[in-house]
């Protein structure tokens, strides 16, 4: 099977070069009439055996013999090893665009495609908060209790990881992709809790924290939070009226319990916990002891998720 290999490294060069482009469609040929079991009848296979043989025996005629005489084996392996290396680069590719690592999605390792370790939709630092006003940045943040916020997951595990958001936040949305890979894949091994950090200087943040503890009051908070952050209009009553409606909730009780604010307690709680917690901004996401503010690439949570473990 020399032609296939042939026809792909050919077919790379032809890009460049016309005069690759004869040989390439020639070891085409060659592969179809391979594949449907004929010979080639353009002479391509033996000519490349002979011309690959002929130079190894010039330098290691022990070696060329060998060659010449497993030709057809040795092409079969070197075709099976790169049919293998395109298949494997294919998958790291699907899991670097996906999971923001080529190795897999829970997996922090060396990723080719991604040297410095920056994943395939984020970077390392800091890609911006939205800012509490009035509050000192880069504090060292002291991990929050979960109190009665909301969670999901694993409660009997030792990870937790708490999410202060902002459902208004640019910043705080941009990493909800993240946040939800990592519930859906850490969905058995930690316990995710979200915490209402509305930055009170936006429109409707603090409302839409409001609407969500509502929701949560009919069993329906982690939805309605999905709803909100998946929601591209600007937020007003008529959205989380939509978003509810939508989610099939009571909506006399649920129209009472925003028009009274019945849940504000809640939110306050939340708010008074970032403070005690140090938070200068959202999102900002804890594990366990360790902390990290603004959106991030996947990796990043994973490895403080493993380092936890």
């Amino acid at each position: 099977m020399i032609c296939l290999i042939a026809l792909i490294v050919f077919g790379i060069l032809g890009i460049f070069s016309a005069k690759y482009r004869i040989i390439a469609k020639e070891a085409l040929d060659c592969v179809f009439r391979r594949v449907t079991l004929r010979k080639c009848t353009s002479g391509l296979d033996k000519r490349l055996k002979a011309q690959i043989t002929g130079n190894l025996m010039r330098k290691a005629s022990k070696v060329g013999k060998f060659t010449y005489r497993y030709f057809e084996w040795i092409s079969w392996f070197f075709t099976i090893i790169m049919i293998w290396s395109i298949v494997q680069s294919g998958i790291a590719v699907y899991n670097f665009v996906e999971y923001g690592n080529c190795n897999g999605k829970q997996s922090d390792e060396f990723c080719i495609f991604d040297p410095l370790g920056t994943g395939a939709k984020g970077h390392n630092e800091t890609t911006g908060v939205c800012s509490v006003t009035g509050a000192p940045p880069n504090l060292p943040l002291t991990k929050p209790e979960i109190g009665l916020s909301p969670s999901i997951g694993n409660s009997s595990s030792n990870i937790i990881i708490v999410e202060f958001g902002c459902y208004t936040c640019p910043y705080t949305r941009q990493a909800e992709p993240e946040m939800i890979k990592l519930r859906q894949n850490y969905a058995s091994q930690a316990l995710f809790v979200f915490k209402h950090f509305p930055i009170l200087t936006h429109n409707y943040s603090y409302e839409s924290a409001i609407a969500a503890e509502c929701a949560r009051s009919q069993g329906k908070f982690w939805e309605y939070h999905d709803a909100l952050f998946s929601s591209t209009t600007v937020f007003n009553e008529q959205t989380f009226d939509s978003i509810a409606q939508n989610l099939s909730l009571n909506m006399t009780e649920f129209t009472r319990c925003y028009t009274n604010q019945e849940t504000k307690s809640l939110v306050d709680a939340d708010i008074e916990e970032g403070r005690k917690s140090g938070l200068y901004g959202t999102p900002t996401v804890f594990v366990n002891n360790d902390s990290l503010v603004g959106p991030k690439p996947y990796g990043d949570y994973t490895k403080l998720i493993k380092k936890n473990k």
